[in-house]
């Protein structure tokens, strides 16, 4: 029985030990075959593995203004985690600080509450989570300040706290929706999809770099073989505080006329830098942000585009500002005895000068004065649009901008009415920077100067190109002529009679056309209106042009272009004026029915009335009030500065977290809100 069960260990054992044998010598076999009968595949193999190359995304290049100050710019983010199993965790300390560091988190980053930051930590601690996400998006930065609150300034192995590899990178605007059309957008892949992003793609992207996988000791890694270079920074003309001035001013006339979109565009004279450009549309919900850029795109001018008209006339020789025109006593039938809708005006005038057919914009007065001119040839009026140099491309870096169209005309009766209606705006697609520029050359002795809305590429803030001033003509009409074209404006603002009386100044000499048309749908004109002022200003020495739109305004009958878009335009250069920034002395006028009262920023009523007082000047201080730092309720701070603001609500014991800069215009805690120690309001300026 027992030589039975040793012979049965040992056939075991034997059988074992042949087995492992036999494995043995498949092994060798295989290694063998590997490594020498079949060396080189599996070495091409493994070169082909180590060659495989991956690109790198470079950094976006950033977009400026005029100062240097970004427009548009990429941010890293990272998640901030938490390691709740990390060996060396400090539980009693995390327990002692959590309430402090709850507080810390809800000031910085208000997503959460201080109560609903520490509620999650202690649910997260309780279930020992690895990965526990104490703030989704962070920056590099952010991170840094981190490291300095409670608990998590211990380092990584106590606190388990740390940042994860896992890169969010995001396109940011640090000014929201300010110039948003004309900057422009990305896609999915980070490539420009409009704007100067799209314009201007292959040189903001950058040039991938190129990793490709390399052994090392411990093993294969990703070993950046082309490092990737950082794209260009686009400097644009764009003047933050004129944008702003320029925005604030469109939203005060959206207010008042609810329109399905606004326009604003501010222009140097001098460079044809666009300082500002403003696109707003209504969205479904009533609410306006940047989405179409209308400031390129063609629509019918109306009467805003009488001035190339008589430019044209007046630098032919064709007519002059006191030649007497007939004006039909407002109906004019032409051609005489052919049945078509005769030309009418408002104000019905038996006769009236040249200068007067501006001021009054009468569309009988411009008919009668290209008639007179190009009647028999009427292609040549046409000619002469070209010859100004009013069709040429502006190439302004905004993809899809488009042109004038202006169709050429034949020598016969259909065309010959057709020149009448494009004396005066209509049978035309006209965008509005072309009919800015236009006014722009005309403040500026007729030197017709390219729009320009890009300055220079940056190279790691070096100067790489530079875009000059560029002139579409040197002289796209005479100087004379463009003098007493300023002449005509002038009277069209500042004579008591203009059309455009409503955007007159006691502040700054503005000088400008009004323009009215009636929006072409797919069955005809309706009784819906495009409304325009185009001007410059100071009158004396033009400084800055500048355009207004307004496209169906909610009103009845047919709103008065002088009052909504010049006052846009009025309320620009009257800014502009007190701010000290037009090239014309800043001087008080004497005469007390002029006198006015500077409007205070909301404030503190003390510190306003000090400065009033030392300034020697009466002010309007309704919207200040004396700073009462114990107040139980929410106050309203739309409209107030951040100093003051910060000071009223620290001393009330909230958190302020203020984002932007200017006046506060939004709230996170209304106003009359019963106000709790400790909270947290976030403060919106612009």
């Amino acid at each position: 029985m027992e030589t039975r069960n040793r012979n049965h260990i040992l056939l075991r054992y034997t059988l074992v030990i042949v087995g492992v044998l036999l494995f043995s010598i498949a092994i060798v076999k295989k290694a063998a075959d590997t490594c020498i009968i079949h060396a080189d595949k599996w070495n091409a193999k493994a070169a082909q593995m180590l060659s495989v190359s991956l690109d790198v995304m470079p950094e976006r290049g950033d977009i400026l203004a005029q100062n240097g100050e970004v427009l548009a710019t990429t941010m890293t983010y990272y998640g901030a985690i938490i390691d709740f199993t990390v060996p060396k965790f400090k539980a009693k300390e995390f327990n002692d600080s959590v309430q402090a560091l709850s507080q810390m988190l809800a000031k910085y980053f208000p997503k959460k509450t201080a109560a609903a930051y520490e509620q999650s930590m202690r649910q997260a601690f309780k279930q020992g989570k690895r990965g526990y996400v104490l703030v989704s998006e962070v920056t590099g930065k952010d991170y840094k300040l981190m490291k300095t609150f409670p608990f998590l300034r211990n380092p990584t192995k106590f606190s388990g706290f740390y940042l994860n590899s896992a890169r969010i990178i995001k396109r940011e605007k640090p000014y929201g929706n300010m110039a948003s059309r004309a900057i422009g957008r990305l896609n999915e892949t980070f490539h420009g999809s409009s704007g100067l992003e799209k314009a201007f793609d292959s040189l903001l992207y950058g040039v991938p770099g190129k990793t490709i996988k390399k052994q090392i000791p411990s093993g294969i890694v990703d070993w950046v073989a082309v490092p990737p270079q950082r794209g260009l920074d686009v400097k644009t003309t764009i003047d933050i505080d004129i944008q702003d001035i320029t925005e604030q001013a469109l939203l005060g006339a959206i207010e008042e006329t609810q329109p399905e979109f606004a326009v604003a565009v501010v222009m140097e004279v001098a460079t044809g830098d666009i300082k500002a450009m403003s696109n707003l549309a209504r969205l479904p919900n009533g609410e306006y942000l940047e989405t179409v850029n209308n400031a390129v795109q063609g629509y019918e001018p109306g009467s805003v585009i009488k001035p190339l008209s008589m430019m044209i006339a007046l630098d032919d020789g064709v007519v002059r500002p006191n030649d007497i025109i007939n004006g039909h006593n407002g109906v004019f039938r032409y051609p005489p005895g052919r049945k078509v809708r005769p030309i009418t005006d408002t104000h019905g005038r038996a006769s009236m000068t040249a200068l007067e057919a501006m001021k009054y914009s009468s569309n009988i007065g411009l008919s009668e004065i290209i008639l007179k001119g190009y009647e028999h040839d009427p292609d040549r009026f046409v000619q002469r649009i070209y010859e100004v140099g009013f069709m040429e491309p502006f190439d302004l870096g905004i993809p899809g901008a488009a042109r004038p169209v202006i169709r050429h005309l034949k020598n016969d009766v259909g065309d010959r009415v057709d020149l009448t209606r494009m004396s005066y705006g209509y049978t035309t697609q006209i965008p509005p920077i072309y009919t800015l520029a236009l006014y722009n050359a005309i403040a500026n002795d007729g030197k017709f100067v390219k729009p320009r809305l890009v300055k220079e590429l940056l190279r790691n803030g070096q100067t790489d190109t530079v875009f000059n001033i560029r002139y579409i003509r040197e002289q796209a009409c005479k100087p004379e002529t463009a003098r007493e074209l300023r002449k005509m404006l002038y009277a069209v603002v500042n004579d008591n009679d203009g059309t455009g009386r409503r955007a007159r100044s006691t502040k700054v000499g503005i000088a400008g056309k009004t323009g009215t048309v009636r929006v072409l749908g797919a069955s005809g004109y309706e009784s819906r209106y495009r409304i325009t002022f185009c001007g410059f200003f100071p009158y004396e020495k033009p400084q800055y042009s500048c355009i207004v739109l307004l496209g169906k305004p909610d009103l009845p009958g047919m709103p008065s272009a002088g009052h909504y878009c010049g006052g846009v335009l009025k309320k620009i250069a009257e800014t502009l004026y007190s701010m000290g920034r037009l090239d014309m002395p800043r001087v008080l006028p004497t005469d007390s029915t002029l006198t006015f009262a500077p409007a205070v920023m909301k404030g503190n009523l003390s510190d306003a009335r000090e400065v009033l007082q030392t300034l020697g000047v009466q002010g309007d201080v309704s919207d200040c009030f004396h700073m009462e730092t114990d107040c139980d309720s929410m106050p309203d701070m739309i409209g107030m500065g951040a100093r003051d603001a910060l000071y009223l609500l620290e001393h009330a014991g909230l958190n302020v977290n203020i984002q932007g800069r200017g006046r506060v215009y939004e709230q996170s805690i209304p106003k009359g809100a019963v106000l709790q120690p400790g909270t947290t309001v976030i403060l919106r300026l612009k």
